[in-house]
């Protein structure tokens, strides 16, 4: 399996909700290798974390900066457990960088994990 780390990740384009796809579908995809380390923690292959985020969802938005960057929160829950991502994205350089991949907590979110309690 190829390592992503800090590179674009080639399959992760193509695997976007229609409502993410539509917001950036002229933006590279990037999975750091944090990102990486952490799925292969989580024992979730790359091929498994592209067809899961197919349904991805946001669930917080905020600013970063004053050109139009971004810091998402994603809920992903097509695969074993629920997985949230942090996601950068970055306007100026038109690229969505995935930070970070963890499995939500249930005592500090919503049944759903759509809401921090």
């Amino acid at each position: 399996m190829a390592r992503y780390g800090r590179g674009v990740c080639p399959h992760i384009d193509n695997t976007l909700s229609e409502h993410r796809r539509k917001r950036s579908e002229h933006r590279r995809k990037r999975l750091s290798e944090h990102a990486f380390d952490k799925l292969r923690l989580l024992d979730c292959t790359v091929a498994e974390f592209e067809v899961a985020i197919e349904s991805a969802v946001v669930i917080e938005e905020h600013p970063i900066d004053d050109e139009g960057s971004l810091k998402e929160l994603v809920l992903v829950v097509d695969w074993t457990r629920p997985l949230h991502l942090v996601v950068v994205v970055d306007e100026r350089r038109r690229e969505e960088r995935i930070v970070t991949v963890y499995e939500p907590d249930p005592d500090l979110w919503s049944p759903d994990y759509r809401r921090r309690r």
